[in-house]
């Protein structure tokens, strides 16, 4: 299953708390034209969830691209912002 750095939790806590998005919606990997996407999802049952300070901010399911099982989500600086990377 996908890694996930604290680093990145707290970015896309941080992403949830300014879009001022419901609590129950958390960021998912989406299919995409070149690979996955993160697009704001609503949690459901067949979620697994990655969380940060007791709040649901990262969804996992079958639908999410396979090659990013292996992958490691993080935070990368750059001179203008922090985003994030998959490695």
């Amino acid at each position: 299953m996908l890694a996930v750095t604290e680093a990145a939790l707290e970015r896309l806590s941080h992403e949830l708390r300014s879009k001022k998005a419901a609590d129950d919606v958390a960021m998912r990997f989406t299919r995409g034209v070149g690979g996955g996407r993160l697009r704001p999802s609503h949690t459901g049952p067949d979620h697994t969830a990655f969380t940060h300070e007791g709040r649901n901010v990262l969804l996992w399911d079958e639908v999410a691209p396979s090659q990013l099982a292996i992958m490691k989500l993080d935070v990368e600086a750059s001179k203008v912002d922090a985003g994030l990377k998959l490695r």
